[in-house]
């Protein structure tokens, strides 16, 4: 028989059962978001690397009578057939050269074009660029520093990509003013968390193109004394040479990524010609991760 205290004590006993299922349930769903972050925090960010794209006001008197708003065209079609390869992307890094002749409609051309993708323009102005036309299309996606030149940072979940100013108008080298180097020591200094990219036009290396080395990063020494202020090393993604080459200043990596339109042969001589050849040419694709990688694809590889 049930004694009196034992029906006392069974809605107690409900109660608490009821109350331990609650707490399983809770936990549960506790479980499964926290999974869920987990797999959403291994998704590093990925970006398209474009550069030196040419186009001029008029094409056909151009980079010997070369096409290159058409060989802009046919590139983005080429990607937009292979975008779902790609998976996510979060944003097309350009290193300049957008314009050859700077003009305004060489600009809106390449917006055009680029802007089909739906994503992100993240885009820094090489030596033939003019900034005032430039800013009229490409400065949307990014927090500039100033009104006046492409200093600026656009921010992932877990990456930091910087895009700094290094053309001097009337001149084909490339320099950092002082302000664009505190401004990535600014970004860089106290980010422990997120991977960092930085996107500038003119390499801060030498290629082995004596033409080409000449009017390079003038002031990489400065830059890397401030670089050296970041907690971690990042990658540096260049344009303006046209074709593929690696390197490092210091602890951090730097890759130029091949045109869209044209290429320059390696060739080391001192007296080697000045001129380009039609391929190959292409794009790069970046997964910033700390054990991601950056790697050229080629558009067009003939001979």
């Amino acid at each position: 028989p049930i004694q009196t205290d034992q029906i006392s004590s069974y809605p107690l006993f409900l109660s608490d059962c009821l109350s331990f299922s609650n707490n399983l349930i809770f936990m549960r769903k506790k479980i499964v978001s926290f999974k869920k972050e987990l797999l959403i925090g291994t998704r590093m960010s990925a970006f398209l690397h474009l550069s030196d794209f040419h186009l001029s006001e008029n094409d056909a008197t151009s980079l010997k009578g070369m096409e290159p708003t058409l060989i802009l065209k046919n590139t983005i079609s080429k990607i937009m057939n292979k975008i779902n390869d790609f998976g996510k992307l979060d944003g097309i890094i350009i290193t300049g050269d957008i314009s050859d002749d700077g003009s305004k409609t060489s600009y809106l051309n390449a917006h055009k074009i680029l802007k089909k993708m739906d994503l992100p323009i993240l885009a820094v102005p090489g030596n033939h660029d003019l900034r005032r036309p430039m800013m009229d299309h490409f400065t949307t996606a990014s927090n500039f520093a100033t009104s006046q030149f492409f200093d600026w940072a656009y921010e992932t979940s877990d990456t930091k990509v910087i895009g700094l100013d290094t053309l001097v108008e009337g001149e084909t080298f490339g320099m950092l003013r002082e302000e664009s180097l505190n401004f990535l020591r600014e970004n860089i200094q106290f980010e422990v968390k997120k991977n960092i990219v930085l996107a500038i036009h003119h390499p801060p290396i030498k290629t082995g193109i004596p033409f080409m080395d000449k009017i390079g990063l003038k002031n990489s020494e400065e830059l890397l004394e401030c670089l050296n202020t970041a907690a971690k090393p990042l990658r540096i993604l260049c344009g303006h040479v046209h074709g593929v080459y690696h390197g490092s200043l210091g602890a951090h990596s730097v890759v130029t990524a091949p045109s869209t339109c044209t290429r320059f042969s390696f060739n080391r001589r001192s007296d080697a010609p000045k001129g380009f050849k039609l391929f190959p040419t292409g794009f790069a694709y970046l997964d910033s991760s700390t054990d991601g990688f950056w790697t050229p694809l080629t558009t067009s590889n003939q001979v």
